[in-house]
């Protein structure tokens, strides 16, 4: 199974993970690439496959392996998903979205007309983070991922596409999990207050697409991110594995 992203570093934090755990579930049959521009946006990505700009790293296990364009690595395989989504700060804002993410799926469809494209549905900021965008949310978790999930139903219900929620599962750990509640001393899934962290954001959000994108059983999974604690590790796999998509 073939998957690429047109992304920046949030869908690099999802795929850093994604094949050493799929590996530990058995699946040895998924390539998960990603299209690096850190802090790239859809008004990016956009003039980019208009210019045709080797500006991306092509990465695999969040390395990058060569500078492509978005063109060039559409066509460079048989993708069986690409995923499309907005850079953090503009996420929750929906009208940043148009005319560029019209631009970017019909490109897609154009070159890869067999994908499945789905949105890669992120996640909000940690409370008190200094992110400079964050003040467009006024500064509130509960705010930003909020006005996430009502942007993403909106142009999930415009063309029709199926989101990865990862933001969503992110929120209901922080929730529900005592584990994770930092403002009473549980370990946090970020690592800067908005990117997630090496030890359980990543595998979070890795897992979220594996299970949504790849139908993996994620109670399977025997991989440990260096650092992480693997009882930790265990129940964060049965919140995913039992998550309702």
């Amino acid at each position: 199974m073939k998957i690429l992203a047109i992304g920046n570093s949030f869908s690099q934090d999802a795929m850093t993970y994604m094949e050493d755990i799929a590996e530990s579930c058995g699946r040895t049959d998924i390539i998960a690439a990603n299209l690096y521009i850190g802090g790239c946006p859809l008004t990016k990505h956009a003039e980019n496959l208009k210019t045709d700009e080797l500006e991306y790293d092509y990465q695999i296990r969040g390395k990058g392996l060569y500078k492509t364009s978005i063109h060039a690595a559409l066509l460079s395989d048989d993708w069986d998903v690409v995923t499309m989504q907005q850079v953090s700060g503009d996420s929750g804002l929906y009208d940043t979205y148009h005319p560029y993410i019209d631009y970017v799926y019909a490109e897609v469809k154009r070159l890869c007309p067999n994908a499945k494209v789905l949105l890669h549905r992120t996640w909000a900021y940690e409370e008190k983070s200094n992110h400079g965008r964050f003040a467009d949310y006024n500064r509130d978790r509960d705010t930003m991922d909020r006005m996430i999930e009502e942007t993403f139903q909106k142009i999930s219900s415009e063309f029709g596409l199926d989101m990865i929620p990862c933001g969503n599962v992110v929120t209901a750990i922080k929730k529900t999990m005592p584990e994770f509640d930092i403002e009473n001393g549980g370990a946090s899934l970020y690592r800067d207050r908005f990117h997630m962290g090496n030890c359980y954001g990543r595998y979070v959000v890795a897992c979220v697409w594996l299970k949504k994108v790849c139908g993996v059983d994620i109670s399977k999974a025997t991989f440990i991110p260096n650092e992480a604690y693997p009882p930790l590790i265990k129940k964060l796999n049965e919140f995913i594995a039992n998550y309702e998509f």
